[in-house]
């Protein structure tokens, strides 16, 4: 959890600033109540992981995490491994989308589509890295607190897509719809626009 915090939060900010002169955070700017809304739910899912990954560290006799044994030894090794992969692809989709990359939905900005790397095989690999890392996470520690953030980040990321589709649909126009008919939502060619 600390790397995924130092990845998105830390390294990937201060090469947005080296590089393009801007820190690339631009949660809590929106005057949209849904916005901050989500702005707000993301900082608290962050807080809730992390929180719950240090007393996993330092104290996890007081976790309730469930029965170990009737987890299989599969199940067990996938936690790190999609951890680890949802990470990697986190890092490789960041740098895919060089001057575009943002935390938050800047309105007014329009930095470029990104239709390349690995953007021409779903449109939202942050999103799916996201997800895949706490799915791992949620391996790693099975407690009714995990599958809850689990969900919750499913239902966040779910709807900040939606958000940012409709802002892609207002600044890109038919440049962008053309691109959502063509590439899936978070997997190859599932949830294309119609």
């Amino acid at each position: 959890m600390l790397l995924l915090v130092a990845v998105a939060c830390c390294w990937r900010p201060w090469l947005q600033r080296r590089r393009h002169g801007s820190w690339g955070i631009v949660l809590f700017q929106s005057s949209s109540v849904g916005q901050l809304v989500r702005d707000s739910m993301m900082a608290v899912l962050a807080v809730l992981l992390l929180g719950q990954a240090l007393a996993a560290a330092f104290w996890p006799e007081a976790l309730n995490l469930w029965d170990a044994a009737h987890s299989s030894a599969a199940l067990q090794a996938a936690g790190p491994v999609l951890m680890l992969g949802g990470i990697g692809l986190l890092i490789a989709a960041q740098l895919d989308l060089g001057a575009s990359w943002r935390i938050g939905i800047e309105e007014g900005a329009s930095p470029g589509l990104v239709t390349g790397g690995l953007y021409r095989f779903c449109r939202n690999p942050i999103f799916l890295a996201l997800l895949l890392t706490v799915a791992g996470y949620a391996l790693l520690l099975p407690t009714t607190l995990s599958l809850v953030l689990l969900a919750g980040l499913y239902i966040g990321v779910r709807q900040q897509t939606l958000a940012e589709e409709a802002y892609l649909a207002r600044t890109y126009a038919d440049a962008y719809r053309d691109y959502a008919r063509r590439v899936g939502r978070f997997l190859p060619g599932v949830g294309k626009l119609p």
